[in-house]
């Protein structure tokens, strides 16, 4: 199977454990870049609600539990990609078992909870990706590959 591209966020409370995080990651993916992002605290709710396609209001238990603070996008090349069913807040699917199992750990070792996001598939990476920084997956391998970096990121807004 071919390398895929793949993110994870650490929300604003999931900075806490950020070091010992991107260690582990560093461990187990390529980590091509780190990005830091804020979003406008006027429009977070409506970030989100871009984000995971679901309503959330302003102040929303989502948003107090992961932070509106500003976040880390970790952007990693997984050279051994592994599906595998697993049980997902949406129910049973068929995804990365590399990604999936190590946000399932980060989220554990934060207390549980959702303070962590990672893509569960190549298709969910597309969409993250372009909404945060305006290039799908194969840009940025792209991009990567020529040793560019992204320098700036779009807001959703």
């Amino acid at each position: 199977m071919d390398d895929e591209i793949h993110l994870f966020i650490l929300w604003e409370n999931a900075r806490v454990l950020q070091d010992r995080i991107i260690d582990d990651i560093k461990e187990n993916f390529e980590l091509l870049d780190i990005i830091e992002i804020r979003w406008d605290e006027e429009y977070f709710a409506h970030n989100l609600k871009c984000f995971y396609g679901v309503n959330l209001p302003k102040n929303s238990k989502k948003e107090q539990h992961c932070g509106n603070g500003s976040f880390l996008l970790l952007i990693v090349r997984d050279t051994e990609p592994l599906y595998r069913r697993r049980r997902t807040s949406s129910g049973s699917k068929i995804v990365n078992v590399n990604l999936f199992d190590s946000k399932e750990m980060y989220r554990k070792w934060l207390g549980g909870g959702h303070k962590v996001h990672a893509s569960n598939d190549v298709e969910e990476s597309n969409h993250d990706l372009k909404l945060l920084l305006g290039y799908n997956t194969e840009e940025i391998s792209l991009l990567y590959n020529r040793n560019q970096r992204i320098k700036a990121y779009r807001k959703i807004l």
